[in-house]
């Protein structure tokens, strides 16, 4: 990797760390220099990245009390169908409810592994 994709990524890392992100421009990384088709292989698939073991802890604790629910109720359909993901990309959540009085709890953790 050059110093300069090196530099960036020490930058992005410690920012992630640090949680406040400062506004990164296209035309900024636009100065960098593409890595080689040999650099990218040799980076693929985690190669020369040690084991690593990682916990990820979330704690939620919601409640739903004292609610009341009375005379004709009636909830919506819940489907999902063959189509609805074909275009994605990224990270999703998908979060279906199927009734009345219920809480949705979320967690999404995305880790992100940098070595040099």
């Amino acid at each position: 990797m050059t110093d300069i994709v090196k530099g960036v990524l020490k930058a992005v890392g410690a920012v992630l760390i640090l949680g406040s992100a400062p506004a990164v421009f296209a035309e900024d990384l636009m100065e960098l220099t593409p890595m080689s088709a040999d650099q990218l292989e040799g980076s693929s698939g985690r190669q020369g990245v040690p084991l690593q073991w990682q916990l990820n802890e979330t704690e939620q604790n919601a409640m739903v009390t004292g609610n009341v629910l009375s005379g004709h109720s009636v909830t919506g359909d819940n489907m999902i169908t063959d189509q609805a993901f074909s275009n994605m990309s990224g990270i999703a959540t998908v979060i279906q409810n199927t009734g009345n009085q219920v809480v949705i709890q979320d967690s999404t953790q995305v880790n992100i592994l940098i070595n040099h």
